[in-house]
């Protein structure tokens, strides 16, 4: 046997055993396979503990929908909706003519939706913003602006079905009241007369005319309204004459960024009163779990969810093949609130949170949508298997989990949840593995 050949034979020996001495850090989804057909491998169940703590706020700058209303939840508690939202020109440079009058205002908001109990009433007050809305700032959702005196203060319905008569036509899902004419005679007519140069575009006109407030400062009722601003029907319309010998009514018109390119900017308050809710946000069990959780959009209540046992997985390199969790709806706490489409999973930093890994791949849909299990029960499913991956194979720390609903910035959407320490309907998190040859 030549030298050359016994070199060869060693050098592949010495590869041999270094790779069997090689430590694995695990895989995903790899498995193993019986005739062609994936097996998910052995599962392991883990216990969770769960409880309901409130958000600090959170960024509702520019939301699908605008949010108005003061709702009392028998299980919640109260929410108070509020929006500011720019006003814009419809037409740039508008040319009145001396003696312009307005005679009366009306604001038009389109409906997108309601929550809650349709019929009740809301004290809406409306006044003007004392400073501009800018682009480049993020707003909060308990960031309440500073206003000057209201220009309309009345009680109105929010019923989406009631109708609404503009003078021509016959409207439905529209929410419609007068405002204060002497408001935008001073600052759009006069103005205009006067030659401001800020009616040139939407941009200058944004700064000096910053915007309008929408609130409702009745004691309580029992929906929210939901509102497109974006919607040809959200206007305000300003009837005016110019002249005494002017008999016929003109209308100008201000929208809320309808078109392609205006510089829209709107963003959504929300104040909880937790006082009257079904749990303390102050006071929970955070050791041993409790037997519900509560979560609502607003930047209202949140459930945290702390798998235990799942650190066990550290090190040993496993190759996850699937992890997913099961929260359940507790029956008869629905109707007539509306169950959120889609929760959210996120990974909790204390400081900061982040939506799972598994959200960035395009096979995963973002959050686990509400889906019947029965006649009248409902669960939300959660796939977080490179979630659990990154976890235990390539960050080596478990974190807590926050469930939050989707697009909090533009609802308040609530749902009750069986804890981990339900006994019929607790939090179930699986996850199916194989060990690594």
């Amino acid at each position: 046997m030549n030298k050359s050949f016994l070199r060869a034979l060693a050098f592949v020996a010495l590869a041999l055993s270094l790779t069997n001495c090689e430590k694995s850090n695990g895989t995903i989804g790899s498995g193993k396979f019986v005739e062609d057909r994936p097996e998910l491998g052995e599962k392991l169940v883990f216990p969770v503990i769960s409880y309901t703590t409130a958000w600090d706020s959170i960024v509702t700058t520019s939301p699908s929908r605008a949010a108005l209303g003061n709702m009392e939840d028998p299980l919640f508690g109260s929410i108070n909706s509020s929006f500011s939202t720019r006003v814009l020109l419809s037409k740039i440079n508008p040319d009145f003519g001396d003696s312009t009058i307005c005679d009366s205002v009306k604001v038009r908001l389109a409906y997108n939706s309601t929550y809650g109990m349709t019929g009740g009433q809301i004290h809406l007050q409306l006044a003007p913003l004392v400073n501009p809305l800018y682009d480049t700032i993020k707003y909060y959702s308990n960031q309440l602006p500073e206003t000057a005196d209201p220009i309309a203060d009345t009680v109105l319905t929010l019923d989406p079905d009631q109708i609404v008569f503009n003078g021509v036509d016959s409207l439905v899902q529209t929410l419609a009241f007068d405002a204060d004419p002497a408001y935008f005679q001073s600052v759009i007519f006069d103005a205009a007369i006067n030659g401001e140069a800020h009616f040139a575009d939407n941009e200058d006109f944004v700064l000096e005319v910053p915007g309008l407030h929408f609130s409702d400062v009745g004691t309580g009722n029992t929906a929210t309204g939901y509102f497109d601003l974006s919607s040809g029907g959200s206007v305000i319309q300003l009837y005016y004459h110019t002249g005494s010998q002017d008999t016929v009514p003109k209308v100008f018109t201000l929208t809320f960024g309808q078109n392609f390119g205006d510089p829209a900017r709107v963003y959504n308050q929300f104040i909880h009163n937790f006082s009257g809710a079904a749990f303390d946000t102050a006071a929970y069990d955070s050791i041993n779990g409790e037997m519900l959780s509560y979560v609502q959009g607003g930047c209202g209540a949140r459930t945290i969810l702390e798998i235990q046992g799942l650190d066990t997985l550290i090190g040993k390199g496993y190759s996850i093949n699937r992890a997913d969790m099961t929260v359940h709806v507790l029956q008869g706490t629905a109707s007539p609130y509306t169950l959120p489409g889609t929760l959210l999973l996120l990974e909790n930093y204390d400081s900061t949170q982040a939506l799972i890994k598994d959200y960035t791949s395009s096979i995963n849909p973002t959050g686990g949508a509400a889906n019947r299990a029965d006649i009248r029960e409902y669960r939300y499913r959660f796939y977080c298997t490179r979630m659990v991956h990154e976890m235990v194979n390539d960050r080596e720390k478990v974190v807590p989990l926050i469930l939050a609903t989707a697009a909090a910035n533009s609802n308040v959407h609530r749902v009750v949840l069986g804890g981990g320490m339900h006994p019929t309907i607790p939090v179930e998190f699986n996850v199916y593995y194989t060990k690594s040859d």
